[in-house]
């Protein structure tokens, strides 16, 4: 019995060396295994932050991120590159280090953007400035975002920038380019304006010249039979007792007479205009004598005259007789225009004679401004032709204008009307300064 207790024992021994010998093994296949598995997990992390290594080398975009205290941990080489740092230099410095003064910092502590970046984890889109180790200031779009930790704590945040100034580059030549189009647009529409003014202006020249000739024609037909009846009534008129009933009707045949002889005149001075000497005159010397011949006559009597005439003389090569004649029908048309289109009232207003001189256009200038009735739009482009009038009747032949215009024009000068019904007109003359007109021609 003792025998075999003994084997027994020997043999449960046996039994449990086994158990454990086997147990190890699988320990150790286990280990191995494990080992195994950690070594391709290892690879894998080694795989995947050589990965996201790359990525961020890649990156155009610059990208940094800071601790929860806003300092610098992590930059990768596109942010080195745009604020020229190293690496080491950046690591371990406050967030403040690459921001411009006064720029819009997101991780600025008690700031709107910080309140708005821990509310709603982002700020997105923000220009602000960074500034280069040189001290350049960066114009940049930057992106903020929050880095949590697992239980929802801030533990850092994450910025990626943008470089504008490329962007800002374009910007600024497309804008260029831009106002650079709108300004031929606007030297183009100007042409186009002078062209059509040019236009207007042969247009009218011609009709002027077609109608100078028919007026003459006409006036020369019917000057000397019109002198004969003038003559013949006022020896008439003169040999009329006062108390002779027909008297009223003879004078009223008198002036009627005198005043076609009068339109006659005006059609022979604007159909036959003499050339007359040109001499070298002073712009502002004939505007004052055209403006004393007129000073004392009743529709001047109420009108406030300012000059603001050129400080220095103003001279050109002119007939001074015709561009005296000229501003004097300028001046009569302001006062008939203050008076109320001709009406025998005393003329109320204020007239501003102006005299510059004009290097564009090698020119002198002259502009009489009244503050009468103004001209309506639709009789501004017939203001200039021969017998058109708005003044009320027996008041003007529609002459005047016509005539100012062929002077002027005689002259190589131009003649423009700017008017706003109700307010007041403007007519500014431009001569040729002496000499200039020989040097176009």
């Amino acid at each position: 019995m003792a025998s075999a207790a003994g084997v027994s024992s020997a043999q449960l021994e046996e039994s449990l060396w086994i158990e454990i010998i086997r147990r190890m093994e699988q320990l150790y296949a286990d280990l191995a295994q494990a080992q195994t598995v950690a070594e391709r997990k290892n690879e894998e992390l080694l795989r995947a932050k050589a990965f996201a290594d790359n990525i961020l080398r890649s990156m155009v975009n610059s990208l940094l991120t800071t601790d929860r205290d806003s300092v610098i941990t992590t930059v990768n080489d596109a942010c080195c590159r745009l604020l020229v740092y190293g690496r080491e230099e950046l690591v371990g410095k406050p967030i403040e280090t690459i921001f411009a003064d006064g720029a819009p910092n997101p991780l600025r502590r008690g700031s709107g953007l910080w309140i708005r970046l821990r509310a709603t984890g982002s700020v997105t889109d923000l220009e602000t400035t960074l500034r280069t180790s040189s001290g350049e200031e960066v114009p940049v779009s930057l992106n903020a975002s929050v880095l949590r930790e697992r239980t929802g704590d801030m533990m850092g945040t994450v910025l990626v920038a943008t470089d504008l100034r490329e962007m800002k580059r374009l910007l600024a030549e497309a804008r260029a380019a831009a106002a650079a189009e709108r300004e031929q647009a606007a030297k183009r529409a100007e042409a186009y304006r002078e062209l059509k003014a040019l236009q207007a202006r042969l247009i009218q020249s011609e009709k002027i010249s077609s109608l100078g000739r028919m007026a003459a024609s006409v006036a020369h037909e019917i000057n000397n039979p019109l002198g004969a009846v003038v003559v013949y009534s006022h020896l008439l008129l003169e040999s009329t007792a006062e108390d002779f009933p027909g008297r009223p009707n003879l004078q009223k045949i008198v002036r009627e007479a005198t005043r076609c002889q009068n339109i006659v005149r005006g059609l022979l001075d604007f159909a036959r205009p003499g050339r007359g000497a040109r001499l070298p005159a002073d712009l502002n010397g004939i505007v004052h004598a055209a403006l004393d011949l007129l000073r004392g006559q009743a529709p001047f009597r109420n009108i406030a005259v300012a000059f603001d005439l050129s400080p220095t003389p103003l001279e050109v090569t002119c007939d001074p007789s015709q561009v005296q004649q000229a501003f004097t029908n300028l001046l009569v048309n302001a006062a008939e225009a203050m008076s109320g289109g001709g009406s025998p009232l005393p003329a109320m207003g204020a007239l501003s004679i102006r005299s510059w001189l004009d290097p564009a256009r090698q020119a002198a200038a002259v502009s009489f401004t009244d503050t009468g009735c103004g001209i309506p739009p639709e009789n501004l482009e017939r203001i200039f032709e021969p017998f058109f009038t708005t003044k009320q009747g027996g008041h003007g032949t529609g002459l005047g204008l016509a005539i100012v215009y062929g002077i002027i024009d005689r002259h190589g000068g131009t003649l423009k009307v700017d008017s706003q019904l109700g307010k007041g007109t403007t007519f500014t003359v431009w001569l040729p300064l002496k000499g200039a007109e020989e040097a176009a021609g």
